[in-house]
Formats: structure tokens, C-alpha cells, sequence
């Protein structure tokens, strides 16, 4: 709306309101464009993106094919890894679980017979049959 003034005479006196015409549709679409584009943004903060990036698709087979290992299969890769043996306290970061977790599981697997634990002051050294330290053997025991 906009005011409008008398012409005749230079009078400046107010003689009404008056709507401008054929403006209407452009405010509509204006708000209508507005309005999808919030839906848009707000529908997306929500889902999120699900398209992936080639990088991280690349970077992904790793922690799939750790996920399909049970704990024990983890811990036995571990171990190769380190020539048969590594701190307990390494388990831990490698893995990233909690260490009661991993006491729990490492304390099942030597009942089993798959490693063994020797205590070395407040640390745990663990390691496959045959890959202790030189250390913890005996004399007696032959060395190959």
C-alpha cells in the first residue's frame, strides 16, 4: 500500500490508500520459496547426508572386517602382530575396550590354553604358548 497526493492545482493534500497492483504474486512466491527452502535445510539437519564420500568408503573395509572377528579372534591378530606377545595395557589402547573387559577375556582365553599371562610387577605380559619370555622358562626346559 502506498499514500497518494492530489496533483491538481499543487495541492499536497492526502486523498487515500491505494494497493499497488500485480505485486501480490510476487510476495506469495517469495514466501512459498522461503518456506521450501526451510523445509530443505530442516529436513536435512535431521536425516542427515547419506551420500559418502569415495574417501571414507575406502578408509571402511578395516573396522567391517574387525567387527566380524569375535573378541578372541582380535586378541589371537594381536598377538601375531607383535611377534606372540604384548602388554595387556597395549590390548587395552589397540582395541579400545575397557580394561575389566579385556582382564575378563584375557583371563577366560588362559583357562582355555590359547595364551598365557605372567604378572611382571603391576603389568601383564600377554603371549601365545611358546612365545614367553625367555625369563619365565627353566633351565630344564630345551630351547629350540
Amino acid at each position: 500500500m502506498y499514500w497518494v497526493t492530489d496533483p491538481i492545482e499543487g495541492l499536497s493534500s492526502t486523498v487515500g490508500l491505494q494497493t499497488p497492483t500485480g505485486g501480490g504474486w510476487v510476495v506469495i512466491v517469495g514466501v512459498w520459496v522461503v518456506l521450501a527452502g526451510s523445509g530443505v535445510i530442516a529436513w536435512r539437519r535431521r536425516h542427515g547426508s547419506t551420500a559418502k564420500s569415495p574417501a571414507k568408503e575406502s578408509a571402511e573395509p578395516t573396522p567391517v572386517a574387525e567387527a566380524v572377528l569375535t573378541d578372541e579372534e582380535r586378541v589371537h591378530r594381536l598377538l601375531e602382530s607383535n611377534e606372540g606377545r604384548m602388554r595387556q595395557a597395549r590390548i587395552v589402547e589397540e582395541t579400545e575396550w575397557s580394561k575389566s573387559k579385556v582382564s575378563m577375556l584375557l583371563s577366560e582365553m588362559e583357562a582355555e590354553g590359547s595364551i598365557t599371562k605372567l604378572r611382571i610387577g603391576r603389568e601383564n605380559i600377554i603371549s601365545h604358548p611358546g612365545f614367553e619370555p625367555d625369563a619365565t622358562r627353566s633351565t630344564l626346559e630345551s630351547r629350540t
